[in-house]
């Protein structure tokens, strides 16, 4: 006896009844696919995903813009997916900008190619793999920020503790992070868990504005080492973290200067301990004897060196810019860089390639004309004027066309007229700035041919006189020498000790050049 022929209402229910698996599993939206499947959708029926684990702008959106006005269309679907009982499908993993973007261009053009979009659709499972799969997206596709990501890990750290009714260590953090496709090291688990934590309440314009890998580590170092300071003084930890987390607050800045929060802490380190700042500077650069996490991953895991510590297939290209049109490579890691601390190779990563036994030799570039004593005395005045801005010297500093390209002057105030413009660990540090540009400037040496080029000179016209001495000791006394090397080699700021190493190279240069050149400096 033949089958009776199913109608197309009736084939259709049976192809859309829904989950075959266990019956107490979530039950998918009527009609949706139950594979992976290529669909046509309306923009208006996806929206973006609720819990984006990147909290800033994508720092390619125009240029992904440009290109898909260009090209009008995505070079790859977005994928979505749905909730349960949800009308509208959900961007599933990445494409939360792209999607934005056919939105804004739509409204801007009204033209129907950004009105409808290819999305390849998956079935729903958990909150915990779209999460997962937008923060590896995210970090395969562009830059992401350690402290994103480390949002976005103490959030899953949130889900699979609420399903597993337990707190997690970190070990089965790493291991329910890898079943959803995420591996992380417990290195990297620790730094995340140490930026979410303790610093984010501290300076979270400096972590929303980049502060990646090297620079919270550091951090984690120095804070560390107050711990072993304030211990050894009689202080209990949580006094020491009240300090330590003040002195970073009083700092934070989008563009934060490390330099500095270490500074305040010192100040303020010193204060809380009744200690000189020099006894505090060197007990902070004594390496605590262990370190409680320890400086090795010994779960044999990737190394943190990687931003995301990933081994995923990579994804789909991202939508590149057409040509002529400026964009970043679809290839780059996720995380932000500091230029505060390099920092080497975690335990796990593989040895270094061995180098190929032969090479292609290419001729070797020819090297340019030595630059001129008159570019070099630009040059060094650049630097030495940088340097002098940031201490409140840039009135005392003005280019001249002998010596080494700059004049130092004495500052117009007396030390007691003198305005508190800094706390008195920075004050410390302008005084030795002006005596370090002095020195380096050679004025000293040459107060004649100064007072030519600059007849009120105040500096020179001492030196002239032989009153100098009391003179300098009114307007800016003269430091301790020899305690130099310590300041240099520990204290100073990164960005300072590279313009001044960059400034004494310079001089020398000048130096070398005018022997060369047959000429004396300070006769033009």
């Amino acid at each position: 006896m033949a089958k009776k022929q199913l109608s197309s209402e009736e084939l259709r229910s049976r192809l859309t009844v829904g989950h075959f698996g266990d019956a107490a599993a979530q039950e998918l939206p009527p009609g949706d696919p139950l594979t992976v499947t290529q669909m046509v959708l309306e923009i208006d029926r996806i929206r973006p995903y609720d819990g984006n684990p990147r909290r800033q702008r994508n720092p390619q959106y125009d240029e992904i813009k440009a290109s898909i006005r260009a090209q009008k269309r995505l070079n790859n679907a977005i994928e979505v997916t749905r909730r349960p009982d949800d009308d509208l499908y959900m961007v599933r993993a990445g494409g939360n900008t792209r999607l934005q973007i056919l939105q804004e261009l739509y409204e801007e053009t009204g033209d129907e190619a950004y009105r409808k979009v290819h999305v390849l659709f998956h079935p729903w499972t958990s909150d915990q793999d779209v999460l997962g799969a937008h923060l590896i997206e995210n970090e395969m596709r562009g830059t992401m920020t350690l402290i994103d990501r480390a949002l976005a890990v103490d959030r899953l750290r949130e889900m699979f503790e609420a399903e597993a009714g337990e707190s997690l260590n970190r070990s089965e953090l790493q291991r329910r992070l890898q079943e959803i496709g995420y591996t992380a090291s417990r290195k990297l688990l620790f730094r995340f868990e140490y930026a979410a934590k303790t610093l984010l309440s501290c300076i979270p314009q400096a972590l929303h504005g980049g502060l990646g890998n090297d620079g919270v580590e550091k951090l984690r170092k120095l804070h560390r080492s107050a711990h072993a300071v304030g211990e050894s003084h009689g202080h209990t930890l949580d006094a020491v973290d009240m300090v330590f987390e003040e002195s970073l607050a009083a700092t934070d800045a989008p563009d934060w200067d490390p330099g500095a929060a270490r500074q305040e802490l010192e100040r303020r380190l010193a204060e809380e301990l009744s200690l000189d700042l020099r006894t505090v500077r060197m007990e902070l650069d004594t390496p605590p004897t262990q370190d409680p996490e320890g400086t090795t991953d010994p779960s044999g895991m990737p190394s943190d060196a990687d931003p995301g510590a990933m081994t995923q297939p990579a994804p789909p290209v991202q939508d590149a810019p057409p040509d002529g049109v400026p964009g970043a490579d679809p290839g780059r890691s996720g995380a932000a860089t500091d230029p505060v601390i390099g920092e080497g190779a975690g335990a796990g990563d593989p040895p270094p390639a061995a180098p190929p036994v032969t090479a292609p030799t290419e001729p070797a570039p020819t090297p340019g004309p030595a630059p001129t004593v008159a570019e070099l005395r630009d040059r060094i005045y650049t630097l030495a004027r940088q340097i002098a801005t940031r201490y409140h010297y840039a009135d005392q500093i003005q280019p001249v066309d002998i010596g080494y390209g700059y004049f130092i002057d004495l500052p117009s105030e007396t030390v007691e007229e003198a305005p508190a413009r800094m706390n008195g660990v920075e004050n410390d540090y302008r005084l030795w700035t002006w005596w370090l540009l002095f020195s380096w400037s050679q004025i000293g040496l040459h107060p004649d041919r100064v007072l030519q080029t600059a007849p009120i000179h105040r500096l020179a016209s001492a030196i002239h006189r032989g009153d100098e001495e009391e003179v300098i000791a009114r307007h800016i006394p003269e430091p301790p020498w020899r305690a130099l090397g310590g300041m240099v080699s520990s204290c100073l700021r990164e960005r300072d000790f590279a313009d001044f190493v960059a400034l004494v190279q310079a001089c020398r240069d000048l130096q070398h050049q005018a022997d060369a050149d047959d000429l004396d400096p300070w006769e033009g």
